[in-house]
């Protein structure tokens, strides 16, 4: 229904919202990924928060 095209890698697009913001519109793309196994793999996530500067978590037991 419309001529814009936006570029992506992913082949099963599950969903496509618009959202209009007060001078502009932001696009949702959504789709589905299977997850990666982490047997054996470090990982560590980081989250910035508003109230806390900052939260870390970790797969590693007495990290």
């Amino acid at each position: 229904m419309s001529e814009i095209k936006i570029p992506t890698s992913q082949t099963e697009i599950i969903e496509a919202r618009i959202i209009p913001k007060s001078n502009c519109y932001i696009i949702e793309i959504v789709y589905e990924k299977s997850e990666e196994t982490t047997k054996n793999k470090q990982i560590a996530g980081v989250d910035l928060g508003v109230n806390n500067l900052i939260a870390i978590t970790t797969n590693q037991t007495g990290i």
